[in-house]
C-alpha cells in the first residue's frame, strides 16, 4: 500500500522486502508474517481504502474466489446471544495470502515500481534528512541505495527505533498493553449448497474473566474452504488435534458446527500475540526528514479486533494526503505523523479499552466529563442489542468507518438511553 501511494509521486519506487514471493508464486504464506495463516478480516474501512487506490479490486477479488458476505449472511454472537443484523455488515472474506497476492500483482504491475529481495540494515543522513538506505542480500553483501524518501513498512519487528538511537536520534517511546492471546486456526472444505451465514463471530464481553475461550471467528474463503479460528487468553489453547478443534467448535453456534462438518485441510496452526504496541513517533521533538513509518511498525493491536490490515491501509491514505499537499521534503513529516496518530488512536482506544477492563487496568473515571463519556458508551453498547440504528453506528466504529468519538454524539446517546429505558434522572448533566 505504501509503495502504491509513493508510485503517484516518484519516478521510481524500490521495495526492499526480506521474504516477498514473486508475482508468479501466487498466494503463499511468508515467514515474515507468522500470523499469515490465521483468520483475517478486512474491515469496511480498510476495504474502502483498497478500492480507492486499486479501483475494481473488490470485484476482482470476488471474481478470483473471495466470498461476498452480505449482511443477511453474517452472524455475530456476544456472550452467546445473537446480535441484530445491520446494513453496514457487508464483508468480503478470503485468506490473508490471497489478499497479499492480489495487492502485490497490482503494485508490481506499475511501471515505476521495482521489487528486490533483501533486508534493510540502516539509514544514512545528510543535514537532518535521510539520504540513503543500507540493505543487504545473502548473495551480494551490502548495498547503499540513495533515496529521496523512505517509508519503513517492516512490521511489528521494525528496527527503526534502534537505528535512530544508534545514529544519535531520540528513539520513540513504546507503549505496551499485555494481551497474551493465542490463536488456533484450522481449515475445512465448504459445501457449496450451504445457505446459512458465510461469516461468523463469537465473542465474550470485555468483562469476561481472563482464561478460557476469548472468541471465535469463521470465514468462508477461496477454494470452497472454511477458515476457523479459536482465540484464548493465557495458555489454555493447548495443542489440539483437528478432532479436538472440531469438538470445541461443536459447542459454538450453528455456522461453526457447519464448518467443521467438512473435510479437514491440514493441521491446526497456533499463533501467540503477547502485547499491543504503539511506538510514539509523533511525540518526538526531532525526527529525520524524508522519512515515514507505517503499519505495525508504528502500532500493532490485539488481533481479535481485526484492525491491523485496515489500519495499515488508512496509514497509506494519510501518506497520500501528506504527499499530495506538496510538503517541503527537508522538513520532518510532522503533518503525516499527526494525521496518522488520529488513525492509530482510534484503533488503540477500541482494542485496549476492552483489554484494560479484562486485565483490571482501566482507571476509574476522575472527572464529570469522563463519567459522562463512560455512561454514554454503556448506553450505546446496551441499545445496540435492540436498536438497528444504534447498532449500525456502533459497528461503524468497529469497522473503522467512523471515529470512536461519534459514540458520544448527543442524538445517538439520547436515542440509546430511551431505547434502554434509562431514567432521565440518571442522565449526566451534559445529556439532559
Amino acid at each position: 500500500m505504501a509503495a502504491r501511494v509513493l508510485a503517484d509521486h516518484a519516478d521510481r519506487v524500490l521495495i526492499i522486502e526480506r521474504d516477498g514471493p514473486s508475482v508468479a508464486d501466487g498466494a503463499q504464506r511468508r515467514p515474515g508474517v507468522p500470523q499469515g495463516y490465521q483468520v483475517h478480516g478486512l474491515l469496511p474501512g480498510g476495504r474502502a481504502q483498497l478500492e480507492r487506490f486499486f479501483p475494481g479490486i473488490v470485484a476482482q477479488a470476488v471474481a478470483e474466489g473471495a466470498v461476498h458476505c452480505r449482511p443477511e449472511r453474517t452472524a455475530t454472537y456476544v456472550d452467546g446471544v445473537e446480535q441484530i443484523v445491520t446494513p453496514n455488515t457487508d464483508l468480503v472474506t478470503f485468506s490473508r495470502p490471497f489478499l497479499e497476492a492480489l495487492v502485490r500483482r497490482r503494485v508490481l504491475a506499475l511501471d515505476n515500481v521495482v521489487h528486490v529481495i533483501g533486508q534493510a540494515a540502516g539509514l544514512l543522513y545528510e543535514k537532518g534528512a535521510v539520504k540513503a538506505v543500507r540493505w543487504r542480500t545473502t548473495s551480494a553483501g551490502e548495498h547503499i541505495q540513495p533515496t529521496d524518501f523512505v517509508v519503513d513498512a517492516t512490521g511489528r519487528a521494525s528496527r527503526l527505533a534502534n537505528w535512530l538511537a544508534r545514529d544519535g536520534w531520540e528513539p520513540p517511546l513504546m507503549e505496551r498493553i499485555p494481551v497474551d492471546i493465542r490463536y488456533l486456526t484450522a481449515r475445512f472444505s465448504r459445501a457449496t449448497d450451504w445457505r446459512g451465514p458465510l461469516n461468523g463471530v463469537f465473542r465474550h464481553s470485555p468483562a469476561f474473566a481472563s482464561g478460557g475461550l476469548a472468541g471465535a471467528a469463521v470465514n468462508a474463503i477461496e477454494h470452497d474452504q472454511w477458515a476457523l479460528m479459536l482465540a484464548f487468553f493465557g495458555s489454555e489453547a493447548g495443542e489440539p488435534t483437528t478432532e479436538d478443534f472440531a469438538a470445541r467448535c461443536q459447542a459454538l453456534p450453528e455456522i461453526f458446527q457447519e464448518a467443521v462438518k467438512g473435510r479437514p485441510l491440514g493441521e491446526v496452526r497456533p499463533y501467540r500475540h503477547a502485547d499491543s504496541r504503539w511506538r510514539h513517533f509523533e511525540r518526538l521533538e526531532r525526527f529525520p526528514a524524508r522519512l515515514a513509518v507505517v503499519g505495525d511498525a508504528v502500532a500493532s493491536f490485539n488481533p481479535v479486533y481485526g484492525q491491523g490490515m485496515s489500519s495499515a491501509a488508512l496509514h497509506a491514505s494519510c501518506l497520500s494526503a501528506y504527499l499530495c499537499a506538496d510538503p517541503d521534503p527537508d522538513v520532518p513529516a510532522w503533518e503525516f505523523l499527526a494525521a496518522q496518530r488520529v488513525v492509530v488512536e482510534a484503533a488503540w482506544q477500541t482494542s485496549t479499552a476492552a483489554d484494560a477492563v479484562r486485565l483490571g487496568l482501566a482507571p476509574a473515571p476522575a472527572t464529570d466529563a469522563e463519567r459522562a463519556r463512560g455512561w454514554a458508551v454503556r448506553q450505546v453498547t446496551a441499545a445496540s442489542a435492540t436498536d438497528v440504528e444504534v447498532a449500525t453506528r456502533l459497528r461503524a466504529v468497529a469497522f473503522m468507518t467512523e471515529h470512536p468519538a461519534s459514540l458520544t454524539d448527543r442524538d445517538l446517546v439520547l436515542r440509546a438511553a430511551r431505547a434502554n429505558g434509562a431514567p432521565e434522572s440518571e442522565y449526566p448533566q451534559s445529556y439532559r
